[in-house]
């Protein structure tokens, strides 16, 4: 009889994944390609033709502050439209009297992006497409690297799968694999 102890929630996720890499297809070879990350910049590069990405994880803010001229009080106006995030002076109405006069872009970062949900089977900072996807009864089925795909095998191959001591709530079958662990009985035959 074979056994497993599930795993703690988030072993498994993308943002835990950062260090090890999330394996992934190339935009350009679709070779094997890896995802990293550090706290200011994601890193991708592909093992096969040697295609690399990198993106700034800073999230920033775009606005005009300024003093108006016509009714003397201090505001700032937020740019949302990126097109107009990468001009150094934009004309803004001032929200208080609607005088509209120049003023200089202010670009100041605001936090790091930790946005790291994978959805349909992508990964969350260059949208490239996981390595190890497939589907199951018309869901997707997905591991970030061949550790996570090592324990997806041994989880829905063992007899007994027993939750871990001292993880009083979520484990990885509460979230990575609910559906999977729910239908654990029609899985046999497909891994076994």
């Amino acid at each position: 009889m074979s056994r497993i102890a599930d795993k703690p929630y988030f072993t498994y996720s993308a943002y835990t994944a950062l260090t090890s890499g999330i394996q992934v297809k190339c935009p350009k070879c679709r070779g094997l390609g890896i995802v990293t990350a550090d706290q200011d910049t994601a890193c991708f590069r592909c093992h096969s033709c040697g295609h690399q990405e990198t993106s700034d994880r800073t999230v920033y803010r775009y606005d005009v502050h300024n003093q108006c001229r016509c009714c003397g009080r201090f505001y700032r106006v937020d740019i949302e439209d990126e097109a107009k995030r990468h001009f150094a002076v934009l004309h803004v109405a001032c929200p208080y009297c609607g005088a509209t006069m120049p003023g200089e872009v202010h670009k100041t970062a605001q936090a790091y992006s930790h946005t790291a949900e994978i959805k349909d089977g992508k990964e969350p900072w260059f949208g490239l497409e996981l390595w190890f996807l497939t589907s199951f009864q018309g869901k997707p089925v997905w591991a970030v690297n061949r550790e996570h795909l090592a324990y997806l095998i041994d989880y829905l191959s063992a007899d007994l799968r027993e939750k871990p001591f001292g993880i009083p709530r979520k484990t990885q079958a509460s979230d990575g694999i609910p559906h999977l662990v729910s239908r654990a009985c029609d899985l046999e035959g497909l891994v076994g």
